[in-house]
């Protein structure tokens, strides 16, 4: 059976190694020139298991697991392998309610090193973290944005084995070589331009370079994911968009200083940002968590957008950094602008069939999901496994079994059928 798969990022990517693992003949193409080359290269490649939904947790937890061992995961190849590093994490939620409490519980059962810390543990592992609370996070020009209200963070959560990926870009040539070596094929500097079904149940992709023929698709498009649907004649439940993203850089104040800690990732819900180690810990690299006082940049193209890096977001996010940080400084304008792509309703992934046979999806994916790309590879190739065998997940939705942690996971909030999920709306990474 001939798949298609349509965007060689990192979920692309890992969704087309494992097909051609089950023997399916895999072609993954691409508008870029090379896998890797769009969203993707701009992730954070925050790997964190901090989710208000079980399934979440587990997935991401099986994902660590990979990435601790990803020399074994990828096999022999010729090249260099993406590193892991694993300065812990830092979540500062605005509350440390019941509902933390309880996704605290659910890590620990599953054997994830974590710990509730009151704002004095804070200020004493990380001393150069202020804990007053800033939530909820105002504009950056309000006239009390550097004023403290007194009160303290409830307390934080530290995850002490999480981490990031260095180079997401490497990490994704490291599955293509895997996939080539297993005979996956790779259409690069093809943009498709149209999507046809035909008659005899198959696709006819229509791309610059000539058309590919597929009994199956799979929309892995990341950004472009709705106008893929589109050119397909597909409707979801679900609504996906791009929404523009900055992450900028500062040096690191306390890089090099003694025999600290040093800085951890820090998801600071409670002011408003995201932040991590970069360069060798030479640099920090802040993002946003989407404040309410911030009104989110949706586009209509995700091909008409500011490349460039803004003043407007380099305030937002670095001036929220230095409140938290306050040894940080303002240096020269550092950063990048890309793309996620957002399922607008509750900011979780679709992985899923469609109501066009043979046409699936693994959308939505942006910020949540580097880090889960090699499970949720793991479970696209078993959802079109199984639907392409007959079974309806409709109405028996596929149990995701994860070799590595030994969980078996109720894959339905990944349905493009699914009901409310209690969310952040957000993404870190």
């Amino acid at each position: 059976m001939r798949v298609c798969v349509i965007g060689a990022g990192i979920v692309g990517c890992a969704v087309g190694r494992e097909l051609r693992r089950r023997g399916y003949d895999v072609t993954v193409v691409d508008r870029n020139g090379d896998v890797g080359h769009g969203t993707t290269s701009a992730s954070c490649g925050i790997v964190r298991r901090f989710y208000s939904q079980p399934g979440m947790t587990a997935m991401a937890h099986e994902s660590v697991l990979i990435w601790a061992d990803w020399r074994s995961y990828i096999g022999p190849i010729d090249d260099d392998y993406a590193v892991f590093h694993r300065p812990g994490m830092l979540f500062i939620p605005p509350h440390i309610d019941d509902q933390a409490r309880g996704i605290v519980a659910s890590m620990r059962e599953l054997g994830i090193d974590v710990s509730v810390l009151s704002a004095v543990e804070v200020a004493e592992k990380f001393p150069f973290l202020d804990v007053a609370s800033q939530y909820p996070p105002t504009p950056v020009d309000h006239p009390d944005f550097f004023e403290s209200g007194g009160e303290k963070i409830e307390g934080a959560i530290f995850e002490a084995d999480a981490g990031y990926v260095v180079s997401p870009g490497l990490a994704t040539q490291n599955l293509r070589r895997a996939g080539e070596r297993e005979g996956v094929r790779f259409a690069l500097n093809r943009d498709v331009t149209g999507i046809r079904h035909t008659r005899s149940g198959g696709f006819e992709l229509e791309t610059p370079g000539g058309t590919i023929d597929a009994d199956v698709v799979i929309n892995v498009a990341g950004p472009h994911s709705a106008t893929v649907n589109g050119m397909a004649g597909v409707k979801l439940p679900l609504e996906t968009r791009p929404l523009r993203r900055e992450v900028h850089a500062l040096a690191n104040p306390i890089f090099g200083e003694g025999e600290g800690p040093g800085v951890p990732i820090v998801g600071d819900l409670n002011g408003g940002i995201y932040f991590r180690p970069e360069s060798g810990g030479r640099d920090l690299i802040v993002g946003t968590t989407d404040p309410d006082c911030d009104p989110p940049e949706w586009l209509d193209d995700p091909d008409d957008y500011e490349h460039g890096v803004t003043e407007t977001y380099r305030q937002r996010h670095c001036l929220r950094l230095m409140k938290r940080f306050p040894e940080v400084r303002l240096g020269p304008a550092r950063g990048v602008a890309s793309l996620y792509d957002v399922t607008v309703r509750d900011w979780y992934p679709i992985a899923d069939r469609t109501d066009l046979p043979g046409y699936y999806v693994c959308i939505g994916t942006s910020g949540s999901s580097f880090k889960t790309a090699p499970v949720l590879g793991q479970l696209m190739a078993e959802i079109v496994e199984a639907t392409e065998d007959g079974r309806d997940i409709d109405s028996d939705p596929i149990p995701l079994d994860l070799s590595r942690t030994g969980v078996s996971v109720d894959t339905r909030f990944l349905s493009r059928l699914r009901g409310e999920i209690r969310t952040t709306g957000t993404v870190i990474g």
